[in-house]
């Protein structure tokens, strides 16, 4: 898994690395070889009715992408809550392909309605 970090307007913490990669190895133990690529966005926001930070976790999975987006005070806490959302997220979307996988029978014109 190809894994990209960035900041804009700010420059990225040693313990949020730490963080980041003790949660990317959660979500490798967890949905292995789902994941192909991860981009981490941690952006200081202007705007303080919105809090001071902006954290953005852009993954790519086979045919899909998910994005999950937080907003907030701390960059810690959101770093948090954004892979846990991100785990749910390919949990429920390795649940749907496996729901669509599955082989239906067709109807056949000996079945009786």
């Amino acid at each position: 898994m190809e894994l990209k970090v960035e900041g804009r307007n700010l420059d990225v913490r040693k313990s949020w690395q730490d963080r980041i990669d003790e949660e990317k190895a959660r979500l490798m133990r967890h949905h292995p070889g789902l994941i192909l690529n991860l981009r981490v966005t941690i952006e200081e926001t202007t705007s303080h009715k919105q809090g001071g930070y902006e954290v953005r976790l852009v993954t790519g999975v086979p045919n899909d992408t998910v994005v999950v987006k937080r907003k907030g005070d701390s960059v810690a806490p959101l770093l948090v809550e954004a892979f846990d959302t991100l785990g749910l997220q390919l949990k429920e979307l390795q649940r749907k392909r496996r729901q669509t996988g599955k082989v239906v029978e067709p109807f056949s014109e000996t079945d009786t309605l």
